[in-house]
């Protein structure tokens, strides 16, 4: 499997149709139809059903487009990082990890300004879940977590900003009952099915979903707990449910879905960096005023 499966079959997927793709691509159509066929036979499933209109995802593809969109952002990650090691007179590291919806949000632009001003320090960036920054953290691995709302352990153990918020949104497939309205109140879900995120990679998550449907008095059922950020919008694409999420996961790609503002109980998410104390090192500090400044600076 090549990257070039995974993007086309990404494009093929948005488009929902071959000949759209390749434009967008610049290639053939045969040529997509082609990686499409040699994915689908590498992977031992149907990605489409091919109608008379264009391409329908299969369930099999909804959860295999999570995946690539996964790969490929990893694969973006991994040229910005090794970008880093080109500049030259470096003197100090700082390794970051960080959550996907932070890259588009306001990390991006935040090491922007930071590399601009302190052309000295190299930033590497890695994506990783809150849980495995946290043992990067402890390992010394990443010098700065980009970790969401931290647990009260890793507010205890390490020095915590608050570099942004966010509200928490319903995310439902765009074929919903619902999918038109601009906003929902959490209780009139109480008959849908749910998506979490697993507590292995995101700790506290099912509990936070706990209380918030205790609040709104419904108790529905969560069927899937999806590994990843991608993999949850991609599992609700695909009809399996509905999600409670960030509202800035929007700006992730999420084809087949709708975000909606969750009315009430309404809940604003902590975006925090942590790191570790006693490490003495100003420039992380630094590079957390300047991440803080930049969130300030896109609010006004």
């Amino acid at each position: 499997m090549e990257l070039r499966h995974l993007r086309y079959f990404v494009m093929a997927a948005e488009e929902t149709n071959i000949s759209r793709a390749a434009a967008r691509l610049n290639v053939s159509q045969p040529a997509v139809s082609r990686q499409i066929k040699d994915l689908e036979a590498e992977l031992g499933v149907k990605l489409f059903e091919r109608e008379h209109n264009g391409l329908r995802i299969t369930e099999a593809g909804g959860t295999a487009l999570a995946h690539a969109r996964e790969l490929l952002r990893q694969s973006s990650t991994m040229i910005e990082a090794m970008q880093a090691f080109a500049k030259r007179g470096q003197v100090v590291s700082i390794k970051v990890g960080f959550l996907p919806t932070a890259l588009p949000g306001f990390l991006a632009e935040g090491m922007r300004k930071f590399n601009r001003t302190y052309q000295n320090v190299c930033v590497q960036i890695f994506e990783m879940t809150p849980s495995e920054q946290e043992d990067a953290l402890r390992d010394g691995r990443i010098d700065v977590a980009l970790i969401g709302d931290p647990c009260p352990e890793i507010r205890r153990d390490f020095f915590v900003e608050t570099v942004r918020k966010t509200e928490m949104a319903i995310v439902v497939p765009d074929d919903h009952r619902l999918a038109k309205r601009k906003s929902v109140d959490l209780a009139e879900l109480g008959n849908d099915t749910f998506v979490s995120l697993d507590e292995k990679h995101f700790p506290g998550r099912p509990q936070m979903m706990a209380d918030m449907f205790s609040k709104a008095g419904i108790n529905p059922e969560v069927t899937i707990r999806a590994n990843g950020l991608s993999e949850l919008l991609g599992v609700v694409g695909g009809g399996a449910g509905v999600a409670m999420a960030p509202a800035d996961l929007n700006q992730l790609p999420h084809g087949g879905v709708v975000f909606l503002k969750m009315k009430k109980p309404r809940l604003t998410l902590l975006f925090s960096a942590a790191w570790r104390k006693g490490s003495g090192e100003e420039a992380v500090e630094t590079f957390v005023k300047v991440l803080q400044e930049s969130h300030m600076g896109r609010d006004e």
